[in-house]
């Protein structure tokens, strides 16, 4: 007989091994994945569904997150402090270059969030506007930057895959969320996306070839750049770009934009492999947005020889890169169109696990990946969760993600007598000591609980009734499996 739990477990445990071992550069959340009590988890897993019958979310403070996300380095990573006075540390900093590197950040408001929960279902409906930047640029045009093109003589350097993808846009989800049967919990929410804001670069190429014995160089490129924001690029009459000029921006008409559709959509689930083990995975920001207002497209597309180079000349010497600059920009062939164009949601990937050690306290894992533009960003999270009295739970955390250990992460959340208040960081530590952290966020809001069972009791009667935090959600897939048996009497 195929033992199915097994085969589960271990590829949850394949998948996490595998991602671990790519660099781990990542946003945040972690901390929060497993604590389903919180009721803006399920923003996270759309399987998620909570106790009461009523989510009412206090509009503008439901659910507030801001992340700060650096992959290579924190400020003490790239100024070193002697007798007061602090200077550039390029010898430690260019220690921690990578192949790819992200910087990324995000600011998340909650206008409107609702639930209700019916029987085996959970419904929700949530209004939020996204702020989301991320930039990825190679180590290579650092170690140009640092250490000069003399390093490369006879050589072609690859400059490529320098590209940003930032964003402005409101989102209008409503999920679903459905307790299948004794073991499994299934949750899916489609979201209906506008877009405000955005700049979003495309192909991004780039070599130069240094010639060993004249010093001069050789540069070719090809680079895409997309916007939607209402400027125009001024051009001269050869085409070139001249400038760039903005009018008045209509604050209303902005902020009410309807043409810049897209879609997206989540999938979460929740499953109990034993007494004491509950898995949970989701899928994420599966989704675009196609801009086709206040458009432009930019390429840049050449190469050019440039001969202003002199033995010892380096990559280090402003004017010798301002000058580079000029003739390359004056050399390519510049392109500005009004196309209508995509750009794709960065796919979010939650892993996790609840170990109930004992009644009140859980050990968790989490592994999150984040696809940016082809690439996976991992980072894992281990956690120790308990819910110390019953209106108030706690979660510590430490994580290795942005290819550092240094992050201790604290949730805190307070259930009291119809009001929640919640507030999640994976790396408390970057609030205390700001210029070694390569990670700050912070996750916090206040929500209404309405229609919540009064003792254990009252939770008993519930059909769908689970806690991570209570043997491991054994009630509700105690009752299912109940209603199971005896549908199953009826058919004979």
């Amino acid at each position: 007989m195929i033992n199915y739990k097994s085969i589960i477990i271990k590829l949850y445990l394949i998948f996490i091994g595998f991602t671990i071992s790519v660099n781990a550069y990542s946003q945040q959340n972690s901390t929060l994945f497993l604590l389903h009590d919180i009721p803006q988890t399920n923003l996270l897993n759309p399987a998620v569904q909570i106790k009461c019958k009523w989510f009412v979310g206090i509009p503008l403070l439901t659910s507030a997150q801001f992340n700060y996300s650096n992959s290579t380095f924190s400020y003490n990573d790239l100024f070193s402090t002697n007798s007061g006075s602090s200077s550039l540390d390029m010898d430690s900093f260019y220690e921690n270059i990578r192949k790819t590197n992200l910087i990324s950040s995000e600011l998340h408001l909650d206008l409107i969030s609702v639930g209700y929960r019916t029987g085996d279902y959970y419904i929700n409906f949530n209004i939020s506007e996204k702020v989301n930047m991320a930039i990825t640029y190679p180590g290579s045009i650092l170690e140009l930057a640092w250490k000069g093109n003399t390093q490369f003589l006879g050589e072609t350097e690859k400059v490529n895959n320098l590209r940003t993808h930032t964003t402005y846009y409101r989102e209008y989800a409503l999920g679903v969320s459905k307790v299948w049967d004794a073991y499994n919990i299934f949750g899916v929410r489609a979201k209906l996306l506008f877009g405000k804001a955005n700049i979003y670069s495309g192909k991004s190429e780039m070599s130069i070839y240094t010639d060993p014995n004249t010093f001069n160089l050789e540069v070719d490129g090809d680079i895409n750049i997309n916007s939607s924001y209402p400027i125009t690029i001024n051009q001269d009459a050869d085409g070139n770009i001249s400038g760039i000029s903005t009018g008045d921006l209509d604050i209303l008409n902005f902020l009410m934009n309807g043409k810049n559709k897209g879609f997206a959509i989540d999938l979460g689930w929740i499953h109990q492999y034993n007494e004491d083990i509950t898995l949970s995975a989701s899928v994420l920001d599966l989704g675009f947005i196609r801009w086709q207002t206040d458009v432009n497209n930019v390429a840049l597309k050449g190469s050019f020889d440039y001969s202003g180079v002199g033995l010892g000349t380096g990559f280090d010497d402003t004017e010798y890169i301002l000058d580079i600059r000029d003739s390359l920009f004056n050399s390519y062939d510049q392109t500005v169109t009004q196309d209508k164009y995509y750009s794709w949601l960065p796919t979010q990937i939650y892993l996790g696990g609840m170990y109930q050690y004992k009644p009140k306290l859980g050990i968790g894992l989490v592994n999150r990946n984040v696809i940016y533009r082809n690439k996976l960003h991992s980072s894992l999270t281990l956690s120790a969760n308990t819910t110390l009295w019953k209106k108030f739970t706690g979660s510590l955390s430490w994580s290795y993600l942005n290819n550092t250990y240094k992050n201790v992460g604290l949730a805190l959340a307070w259930h009291g007598r119809g009001l929640q208040f919640h507030a999640v960081s994976d790396n408390v530590l970057g609030f205390f000591k700001p210029f070694d952290a390569r990670t700050l966020n912070l996750r916090f809001g206040f929500a209404l609980m309405l229609g919540c069972p009064k003792n254990k009791e009252e939770e008993l009667k519930m059909s769908n009734d689970y806690s991570p935090m209570n043997k491991g959600n054994c009630y509700w897939a105690e009752d299912v499996q109940k209603k199971y048996k005896k549908k199953r009497k009826k058919k004979k």
